[in-house]
């Protein structure tokens, strides 16, 4: 059941990509400013890995892998949701599509960056962080 409920889970995460392409495609980036890009890159480069480090620092794990956790963080999808809920409660009038715009191009940074990170910091953490947990668990 955890397979198949995984395969849903990429099969409706291409389906939401497919939708993000098609709303970048029709335009939709034409609202966000150039502030609304200036947020979207702080959120990816400092605000979000800071927070995930700040929360992790009293936490199990080794130093690396908590940077790991915090450059990666959580899964910006929902992005798409909470930004839904609240334009769909309060009144934000005009600022609706360039607030799209803003969502959907931090996203989009994610996808890019976080998918060519992916990888190269797999790897690098897989041997390393292996020898390390290896001189943990021996008392070096």
């Amino acid at each position: 059941m955890h397979g198949f409920v995984e395969q849903v889970e990429r099969l409706l995460m291409a389906l939401l990509l497919f939708a993000v392409g098609a709303f970048v495609a029709s335009g939709g980036l034409a609202a966000l400013t150039w502030r609304g890009a200036a947020i979207g890159v702080l959120l990816h480069v400092l605000i979000r890995p800071a927070i995930g480090w700040l929360a992790q620092l009293r936490g199990p794990g080794l130093p690396t892998e908590r940077a790991a956790t915090a450059f990666f963080g959580i899964r910006g999808i929902g992005s798409f949701f909470y930004l839904a809920y609240a334009l769909g409660e309060g009144g934000f009038g005009r600022y609706e599509r360039e607030m799209w715009a803003l969502v959907v191009f931090a996203v989009l940074i994610s996808v890019v960056v976080h998918g060519a990170a992916a990888t190269p910091v797999t790897a690098y953490l897989d041997p390393h962080d292996a020898k390390a947990k290896a001189g943990k668990e021996t008392g070096e």
